[in-house]
């Protein structure tokens, strides 16, 4: 199947990558436990972590797309020019282990209602060695479009199970089930995806990100495999993430069932999240 071949060459260059972090691994003290930290926001690019806010922690998210950087490059100065989707949210950390949160997105003014809940967290001493967490999000078309609310509902239900290898390499994936009220013609009611993401630290301030979004079974007509690849920036109270995706979308129900372009024929965009969490 095309998408476990590209699943597999994926993984196997990040593998690859990580060898020489593999060789600089720092040895961890066999008399301490402690969590470990596999990526650094709970959103990697638009797919969701195992990473989980601290009880009373508050995470305030701006997510922007442009529009497609190579069409007609210079008139729209690389798509800047067109902002297709905009997410503003916040996410509240209920317990160490379980988070809600809101959002909205400028396109379709989609509110989503959130919800993650860490199962297990991966520790130093490998008595944990995954991360695993579940998470569901409920999404609302409000954009005025005649239809009952009934027709603008969807709900996307993961499971995401992660894993730091060393000091350069974290993967995860996130078996990921999308359902939508309302579909037009060549549209599926139910999607599914197996959703891969990495990172890889290069230091302290700076890592690579990268997600892959493979649709398994049946998908809307026109629809593509979404990729999105990034650049994180640590400067302490912020993470700022600079990306280029194939994808306008945010949320992840969306980005499985309305990906048209492909990344790696040149249909990408710009984009930026920028990640501040508050103690309260």
């Amino acid at each position: 199947m095309r998408f476990l071949k590209e699943i597999i060459l994926f993984v196997l260059f990040l593998l690859f990558i990580s060898v020489r972090g593999n060789a600089q691994m720092e040895r961890q003290r066999a008399n301490v436990t402690e969590p470990v930290e596999t990526f650094w926001t709970p959103t990697l690019i638009s797919q969701t972590t195992t990473e989980t806010l601290q009880a009373r922690n508050l995470n305030s998210t701006i997510m922007h797309s442009f529009g497609i950087a190579t069409t007609n490059a210079i008139q729209n100065f690389f798509g800047l020019d067109n902002i297709q989707n905009v997410r503003l949210g916040l996410d509240y950390g209920i317990t160490d282990q379980w988070a809600v949160g809101i959002g909205r997105s400028s396109r379709f003014n989609v509110v989503d209602i959130r919800t993650k809940y860490a199962i297990m967290q991966q520790t130093t001493d490998n008595s944990k060695p995954l991360s695993v967490a579940l998470k569901g999000d409920l999404g609302i078309i409000t954009q005025e479009n005649r239809q009952p609310f009934k027709d603008d509902v969807s709900i996307l239900l993961s499971a995401i199970v992660s894993k730091k290898f060393n000091q350069t390499l974290s993967l995860q994936l996130s078996p990921m089930y999308g359902y939508y009220s309302s579909v037009g013609a060549g549209q599926e009611n139910h999607l599914f995806s197996l959703g891969v993401g990495s990172r890889i630290t290069l230091s302290e301030r700076y890592s690579l990100i990268a997600e892959y979004y493979p649709v398994i079974g049946k998908r809307n007509s026109d629809t593509n495999n979404a990729f999105s690849l990034g650049l994180n920036i640590q400067t302490g109270g912020h993470v700022f993430q600079l990306f280029f995706a194939s994808t306008r979308w945010h949320l992840e129900q969306y980005v499985i069932a309305n990906n048209r372009e492909q990344f790696w024929a040149g249909d990408f965009r710009f984009g930026f999240n920028v990640n501040r969490i508050f103690g309260l």
